[in-house]
């Protein structure tokens, strides 16, 4: 089955299934089964393949008011259905609905296990598609957008989260003591006129508690910072800068942290599943933002975006802003 186009990856998935009650859990062993045989060519085509059918379920109009991490496992749920009820959620996204207790990540890492078990080693592959992309509805921002711009986007695109109020002056200069640096100027405003914490891709972490709201795994953006601080004692970990604060979790324990010490905000990545766990990227935090509502940065890896350093062999490959943004993907049009 080298070379597996869309009927042959079909034809695996309603073989193999249908998913059943168990959240796509016995569907995917029997995927891994199948797929751990090799060669590795079917596995690569495989994850392709269901790279490019979660991202065809990525539309706007599927998404409605779920969260990233819903709307990310009921889609590999519909995939985990077979092609009859994929086909019929394309057609009639109202469909949706019908999988909202049926959700599965069971299948997003078939490739990933497959891999592993055929070769021994852990699969370091991405695809063309992220798992966790959707399609936004906002449009391009103009080139010349305003920070003033940027904020009331994000304004629109968070109207119905139904977030905490807005931080306070004394709380980000709390905060900026403790960092020993200035906050970047369109993350104070955004704590500041929007929310204290909730708004971004998924969630950005509380400035400070909020009642029994957490946005990640910690209380605030202080617990977060000094967790991550102590990162710093660790001989097997790569140095932490002092300013650097994780601002976003991803999920599967990856962080967007954000370097308070660079005037614009240099975004770092923390992904313990890449060779270099912690390193920069080319994205500033207005890039970040404005990928978020443009529909170019998604929750998953930032991989294409990572510095590595110069003894790694994956230095000197990342991509900038501009060419991130412009890669062939897709990015739902308005």
């Amino acid at each position: 089955m080298s070379g597996m186009d869309t009927v042959a990856f079909w034809d695996l998935i309603d073989t193999c299934g249908p998913a059943g009650d168990d959240y796509g859990a016995r569907l995917a062993r029997k995927l891994i089964s199948h797929l751990s045989q090799g060669p590795v060519e079917d596995i690569v085509a495989f994850a392709e393949q269901l790279s490019e059918v979660m991202a065809n379920l990525g539309r706007a109009p599927l998404r409605h008011d779920l969260d990233g991490g819903d709307f990310l496992f009921q889609r590999a749920a519909v995939v985990a259905a077979g092609r009859v009820e994929y086909e019929r959620v394309i057609e009639d996204p109202a469909r949706l609905a019908d999988f909202k207790e049926r959700m599965s990540g069971h299948l997003l890492l078939v490739p990933d296990r497959a891999y592993q078990q055929f070769t021994g080693h852990e699969w370091r592959r991405g695809h063309r598609y992220s798992y966790e992309y959707y399609y936004c509805e906002a449009g391009d921002l103009p080139p010349e957008a305003s920070d003033d711009d940027i904020i009331a986007a994000v304004r629109e695109r968070v109207a119905g989260r139904d977030l905490p109020p807005p931080a306070s002056e004394a709380d980000v200069a709390a905060f900026e003591r403790r960092v020993g640096h200035p906050m970047p100027t369109l993350l104070r405003r955004l704590y500041l006129e929007v929310a204290n914490g909730g708004f971004g891709i998924w969630e950005c972490v509380s400035l400070t508690s909020v009642d029994d709201r957490w946005f990640s795994d910690v209380e605030d953006l202080t617990v977060a910072y000094e967790a991550f601080q102590t990162l710093s004692d660790d001989p097997d970990h790569e140095p932490v800068p002092k300013g650097a604060v994780p601002l976003m979790d991803r999920g599967c324990n990856m962080w967007t942290v954000l370097d308070f010490g660079t005037p614009q905000g240099r975004i770092w990545d923390w992904d313990p599943h890449d060779c270099c766990a912690f390193t920069p990227t080319t994205l500033a935090f207005a890039d970040w933002i404005r990928g978020w509502l443009e529909g170019w940065i998604v929750p998953g890896s930032y991989r294409e975006l990572r510095v590595h350093p110069a003894s790694c062999p994956k230095a000197g490959q990342a991509m900038s802003p501009e060419e991130y943004r412009e890669r062939e993907v897709f990015r739902y049009e308005p």
